[in-house]
């Protein structure tokens, strides 16, 4: 019984650890979202006349800049992390280009292309960043607000999600060494209830005989 309460002090010291952890990281997240507004702010502040910097602006090809890897395991995923996606194909990459290359196919009225012009091109350096949508000249605020906001999903976002399940882990086995400590403690109250009974039954046959 002893062993089961000193795994569960155990696992309670590594779950405080956890949630210590899991609260600055939450007070770091909010710190990065609020800078990112912060910064978002600045740059439209002093943006040309006309120009804002929002949802407005957006690509419709954008695509994934980074990608969720979970680590799975017994009882569900213990660990996640960012990575930057695997280089695809450009047709991949630029979505309704199948449908384009398709119907060229069937328009028979087009010109035939040279061998060079139908090989894909390869997109410029750095066309994939969003940052190239607003311009070339963009605000340095506005290069702030997206370092920020890389900071927060590659590094606070993935370890918030992974304390979590470590967390919600460490809850299962608290649960469990408390059940096993439970039915120890019932196992030797039902020894120890057995132990007097026998113990009352043979003091009252020593009694009979010492009687007779």
């Amino acid at each position: 019984m002893s062993g089961e309460q000193h795994t569960i002090d155990e696992l309670l010291r590594r779950y405080l650890k956890l949630l210590d952890e899991y609260t600055h990281l939450r007070q770091e997240l909010q710190g990065l979202q609020a800078a990112v507004f912060q910064q978002l702010a600045r740059a439209n502040f002093s943006a040309e006349r006309g120009l804002r910097y929002g949802m407005d602006q957006y690509d419709a090809r954008m695509q994934a800049q980074r990608v969720l890897r979970i680590q799975a395991g017994d009882h569900g995923p213990t660990s996640f992390s960012v990575e930057l996606p695997a280089s695809q194909p450009e047709c991949e990459k630029t979505p309704g280009l199948e449908h384009k290359s398709e119907a060229a196919e069937i328009d028979d009225s087009r010109p035939e292309e040279s061998d060079d012009d139908t090989t894909p091109k390869q997109p410029p350096p750095g066309s994939q960043d969003p940052l190239r949508w607003f311009g070339v000249l963009v605000p340095q605020p506005l290069r702030a607000a997206q370092s920020l906001s890389i900071e927060a999903v590659e590094r606070v976002l993935p370890r918030l999600a992974s304390i979590e399940a470590e967390l919600l882990a460490v809850e299962i086995e608290v649960k469990r060494a408390r059940k096993r400590r439970a039915k120890a403690a019932a196992a030797a109250e039902r020894s120890k209830l057995e132990h007097d009974s026998s113990e009352a039954r043979r003091t009252r046959f020593t009694e009979t005989v010492d009687a007779r």
